[in-house]
């Protein structure tokens, strides 16, 4: 109780230094702010997590789930905390040279499918679930995903986000972010605590995959539109017909830390492109990697995305006669 009036006078404090805003904070109840000091937010799904404190980097204003993004200096607030796992999307060797202290990590090649039939996206599930299980991750956890500058960190949460895993937030900046804000470094090789016998189990969401059929049906459909996430180089060599090019570098900013650019900016990045916020969006790349970058983005700026994780790999695969287009975007 005595805690409670303590914050009760701290809000009372906050609430007159906000003027017009206070009214949006003040219908948070003070027993519903959780340790950081931040109210509970709805997070896709219905599941309620502790609002993401946001850093001087950060951009938050347009973003439609700017709670998929976790700053640096929150994650340092909160790192040790119960139910909060930090994992790396890094090579073994890049981790073993430095990680964020406690990490676990996983590199792309082992989430990748290029195959989405039902059969063979139930065999890619079975072994994604299992390598969850040895990191030691459960359904509760908040987790948090980092990367060395390559964005890759969204392919992870895009897997964690067709399991419908409920709290999974991509470190904004990746471990350059970290570094930047002071965070400390470890070294050495994963330390993995998982349990068989707490084998990790998804509830797949189809919603957020596009499988072949769906990217045929799109072909030439306005409601729909194809995003190519590679280089222009790779576009103009092939690519699905009436997909336009954004490669997925540009949802950041160069050189490091690599940020998620601000949203109007990248609203105007893909408006110009003609993908507009009332059209689903199915970005592709080669093997699904670069455009979980693309699809992320454009989820966290509220549009209706689903990934084609097969990409150019499965449209072409072997004996395909599915067409292809070819030049300069």
């Amino acid at each position: 109780m005595a805690r409670e009036n303590a914050m009760s006078i701290l809000l009372r404090l906050v609430l007159a230094l906000l003027g017009p805003t206070a009214a949006v904070v003040a219908s948070v109840p003070v027993a519903s702010l959780d340790r950081s000091g931040f109210p509970a937010v709805a997070v896709g799904r219905g599941v309620s997590v502790a609002a993401v404190g946001q850093d001087a980097t950060s951009t938050p204003e347009g973003y439609a789930h700017p709670e998929w993004l976790a700053e640096a200096g929150w994650l340092r607030d909160h790192l040790g905390d119960p139910g909060l796992k930090v994992v790396a999307l890094t090579p073994d060797d890049a981790f073993g040279r430095g990680h964020v202290p406690g990490a676990v990590s996983i590199d792309w090649p082992e989430l990748e499918v290029t195959d989405t039939a039902d059969a063979s996206l139930a065999r890619w599930r079975g072994t994604v679930e299992g390598a969850l299980t040895r990191l030691g991750i459960s359904r509760a956890d908040t987790v948090v995903i980092y990367d060395d500058g390559t964005l890759f960190a969204a392919r992870l949460w895009w897997v964690l986000d067709y399991l419908g895993h409920g709290d999974k937030r991509i470190l904004n900046g990746g471990l350059a972010a970290w570094r930047a804000a002071g965070g400390a470094i470890e070294t050495g090789g994963t330390r993995v605590g998982g349990s068989p016998s707490n084998p990790y189990r998804g509830s797949p969401d189809p919603g957020v995959l596009a499988q072949v059929p769906e990217v045929e049906a799109a072909l030439g459909d306005p409601a729909v539109a194809l995003v190519d996430a590679r280089s222009p180089e790779e576009y103009a060599a092939g690519h699905v017909p009436g997909a336009v090019n954004v490669g997925y570098t540009a949802n950041a900013a160069s050189g490091e830390p690599a940020y998620w650019k601000p949203a109007a900016e990248l609203r105007a990045l893909y408006g110009a492109a003609g993908v507009a916020p009332d059209r689903r969006v199915v970005p592709y790349c080669t093997t699904g990697v670069r455009s979980a970058v693309t699809a992320f983005t454009l989820g966290l700026l509220g549009y209706d995305v689903a990934l084609f994780t097969g990409s150019w790999a499965e449209w072409t695969q072997g004996g395909s006669d599915r067409p292809v287009e070819t030049g300069a975007p």
